[in-house]
């Protein structure tokens, strides 16, 4: 952007020359500068520019290509790589093909390309020169401004970057007190976590115990239940004739227990009491025997045992009870004070009546909540409530040296980034910038990401994470390098190039997709603005 910014610097050479070139007319080839005037001397012979050929003069611009640069015909057609210098006195210079000369069409604004073909030009050097002129001068006082705005962005992005160190300087500090903290909290933590984890070993352990003697005399229970079962003749013995009769227990497979396989069970005795059913026998036909007992439920089984089955059974219970009132009622009515007397009775006590007949209804609660580990003793949850405020302090230790540590992170990442000679582009990180289009909404997040998404709705697709500065060795802070975006179709990742421009305004000018999958972006920023005639000109052609 040097051009636009030191284009009013350059803008009084161009006017002197402009001046200039109308006041001395400079004899010349057609299609010659004169800055290269001095070759086509006629009265010498013309030697090509490229030195590959010397011909007479009056052979050059003939209308035949004599040289294989095309010098030769300078201001002809002739030479396919040969151009035609347009003087356009009153604006700007320039060059165009050889091939648009005397193509009917006016290239040069001083219509001397058409010189031989008969279209009719009209010069209009001067007014564009005099827009140019407007154009240059607008452009030189968005310059001015936007670099008074970029001294202001410079120094703050001095001060801040003090201040972030400072920061720095301050929570590194506050991350050494927070580390001995937590290493002090956590052998805290530590010393209270021994004597509970002790006292909640020594309260399983019994616990343990009350189960296993628990376990142990439900089993002599059904083991003893088992044997009555098998008692058929209720002689107090269990024998072989008794064991064969319950084909379950078969150990070959044949369906039938065979009197060996019954004395096997047996222990090796033809009978057994019940002390030695249980000690000997039951271990191992208990997985096999089926018991004759019909057990009869009165809760359905589709009726789930959950959290919900308080209500449920509630319901069952008055309705039961209602039952049972109707029934009375057709006893007679001559009793019915007496019925509700007797109810009224029932309710005082219907409370533990219904806890208990839940507990029949469901013994799979029952039993969960026999299963259930008693609460702890009051010296143990001392314990446990002096470990949990220790985890608690230690936790919440952790947590703060933690955030310590991003923002520390964070500063650090900052403090490494290139923002520019003078930091003026530090002003733009953390900050985005959108642009939005008939089909499309474009975010741009200097120095992290570029990123698309559809205007009607739709998931963000990433054009590119932050790469680096990528614009020419004379001036890389011109355009941004995005890369590594989401992948296209079959295709690369997509990627991004920010070019900036100076202005007043940090914006997104533009957008553009030149390739598949390779966007294009302008951006306006105060940062990229120069001091007036702190550069060349690039585009100026002499006249």
């Amino acid at each position: 952007m040097a051009f636009v910014v030191s284009a009013l610097a350059g803008l009084g050479l161009l006017l002197f020359a402009l001046s200039s070139a109308a006041a001395v007319e400079v004899k010349r080839p057609q299609g010659v500068s004169l800055s290269n005037r001095h070759f086509y001397d006629e009265t010498k012979p013309f030697t090509c520019l490229d030195g590959s050929k010397t011909i007479p003069f009056d052979e050059v611009n003939d209308d035949y290509c004599d040289c294989k640069d095309g010098s030769d015909e300078p201001g002809t057609s002739a030479c396919p790589n040969g151009s035609f210098h347009c003087t356009n006195a009153g604006h700007r210079p320039r060059y165009i093909q050889s091939s648009r000369v005397n193509d009917g069409i006016c290239d040069c604004c001083d219509t001397t390309d058409e010189y031989n073909s008969g279209a009719i030009c009209e010069n209009t050097c001067k007014e564009q020169g005099r827009k140019e002129k407007e154009t240059l001068q607008k452009m030189a006082e968005i310059a001015k401004e936007g670099f008074l705005l970029k001294q202001q962005l410079v120094e703050e992005a001095k001060r801040s970057r003090e201040d972030k160190q400072q920061t720095l300087a301050e929570l590194q500090k506050q991350k050494d007190i927070w580390e001995a903290q937590v290493e002090s909290l956590k052998a805290v933590k530590e010393a209270a976590e021994k004597p509970e984890q002790a006292a909640k070993e020594i309260h399983k352990k019994a616990w343990d115990e009350v189960q296993a003697a628990r376990k142990l005399e439900k089993e002599k229970a059904k083991a003893a239940e088992t044997f009555k079962e098998l008692d058929d003749n209720e002689d107090g013995l269990v024998s072989l004739y008794e064991i064969q009769t319950h084909a379950e227990l078969d150990g070959d497979g044949d369906g039938v227990v065979s009197e060996q396989e019954a004395q096997s069970l047996l222990g090796g005795v033809s009978q057994v009491d019940v002390s030695n059913f249980q000690e000997t026998v039951w271990a191992g036909i208990q997985d096999k025997y089926k018991s004759e007992a019909v057990i009869e439920n009165p809760i359905p089984p589709e009726i789930p045992v959950d959290d919900g089955a308080d209500s449920q059974s509630k319901l069952q219970h008055e309705e039961w009870r209602k039952d049972d009132h109707d029934e009375d009622d057709d006893d007679g009515g001559g009793e019915e004070h007496d019925d509700d007397e007797e109810e009224e009775e029932e309710d005082d006590g219907g409370e533990e009546d219904y806890k208990d007949r839940q507990s029949s209804y469901f013994p799979e609660k029952r039993v969960a909540e026999e299963e259930k580990m008693p609460a702890y003793d009051e010296e143990t949850q001392v314990l446990i409530d002096a470990a949990d405020k220790a985890r608690n302090e230690f936790s919440e230790a952790e947590k703060s040296l933690k955030e310590v540590e991003n923002s520390i992170g964070s500063l650090e990442k900052e403090l490494t980034i290139d923002f520019g000679p003078d930091g003026e582009f530090a002003y733009m990180f953390n900050q985005c910038y959108e642009m939005t289009t008939n089909e499309y909404v474009y975010k741009l997040c200097p120095f992290n990401k570029v990123a698309q998404k559809p205007k009607h709705g739709g998931s963000e697709t990433s054009l590119g994470l932050w790469g680096s500065w990528a614009g020419p060795e004379s001036n890389k802070f011109s355009a941004m390098k995005y890369e590594h975006g989401t992948g296209c179709w079959q295709g690369p990742n997509r990627s991004t190039m920010v070019k900036l421009s100076c202005g007043k305004e940090t914006a997104v000018l533009s957008t553009s997709e030149p390739s598949r999958c390779e966007y294009l972006m302008e951006l306006s920023t105060p940062a990229l603005c120069q001091e007036e005639g702190n550069g060349e000109v690039t585009d100026h052609d002499e006249l």
